[in-house]
């Protein structure tokens, strides 16, 4: 019973459907209005009509946000990519601009001290071997660098040259324990010893009678052999007079950074200072 009623419906709207197509075939032409049975037809339609095309409107845009979603976000992949290169090539570029720098401090501190052969060379390491702070540089006795010169950047002393090979050397900075130098204070003109500590610091005894105060500078005596005169090391940062008033010990606050070494000049001593070669220890 049910499925006739269905088939009696289905048949129904067919013939209505086929009736409503005839009628609108019909009455095409230019016409000011309507026929009855079109506005009939289009009453009974018109709210099915309406929600169709709220379905379809609503279908199209879901399917346009997906699409734009989809979009948005492999541009968004696209940006995020060419940030990073751009942060990469911001790091390359300063990176450049501080080497430039450094360079060009080298290059007015060597224009500036004809009276030197300098040897520049770059740090590439560091003696694993070594339980204390010496480095290695890319340049050896093919270069010319002998043991026991001199070492120096724009900014101070750096030590010496204690091992070569034919394309490296070892060098020992002067905040080595082992290191010694002979020493002036600038201002005073007195003498004395500055050593490197186990914590890589820098201190020297002097009279007791010296009237230096901190921020004097230090700088080589040129006593001992292996450093010339005049090499700036650093300024007094401490002063403590000893119990016994035997000594006044001082500590230095180094010139240069040992942390941040990436370029030295090793002074060729023969040139400056010939025939002078015994080792300051």
């Amino acid at each position: 019973m049910y499925k006739l009623y269905k088939n009696k419906s289905i048949i129904m709207i067919a013939i209505l459907a086929i009736i409503i197509i005839v009628m609108i075939v019909l009455t095409l032409g230019d016409r000011n209005r309507v026929s009855g049975p079109e506005s009939f037809a289009g009453a009974i339609f018109r709210p099915a009509t309406g929600l169709v095309t709220k379905m379809v409107n609503f279908i199209r845009n879901s399917v346009s946000s997906i699409a734009e979603i989809g979009s948005l976000k492999e541009k968004n992949e696209i940006l995020n990519g060419q940030v990073i290169t751009l942060r990469a090539q911001v790091r390359e570029v300063e990176a450049l601009r501080q080497e430039n720098q450094r360079l060009r401090e080298m290059l007015d501190f060597k224009d500036t001290h004809s009276e030197f052969k300098l040897i520049g060379a770059s740090i590439i390491g560091k003696d694993p071997s070594n339980i204390f702070s010496v480095f290695i540089i890319d340049k050896g006795f093919s270069s010319g660098i002998e043991k026991n010169m001199p070492v120096v950047t724009n900014r101070g002393l750096v030590g010496h040259v204690m091992e070569t090979g034919r394309n490296w050397a070892k060098i020992l900075p002067i905040s080595d324990q082992r290191s010694s130098v002979s020493i002036i204070v600038n201002r005073t003109r007195d003498a004395g010893i500055m050593r490197g500590t186990e914590a890589s610091g820098l201190e020297a005894q002097i009279s007791p009678e010296a009237a230096v105060v901190e921020g004097d500078e230090v700088i080589t005596s040129g006593m001992g052999g292996i450093y010339p005169k005049g090499l700036l090391i650093g300024k007094i940062s401490n002063i403590k007079s000893d119990s016994n008033l035997l000594l006044k010990n001082i500590k230095i606050e180094p010139a240069v950074n040992f942390e941040k070494l990436e370029e030295v000049f090793i002074v060729d001593y023969h040139a400056a200072f010939p025939g002078e070669r015994e080792i300051d220890n």
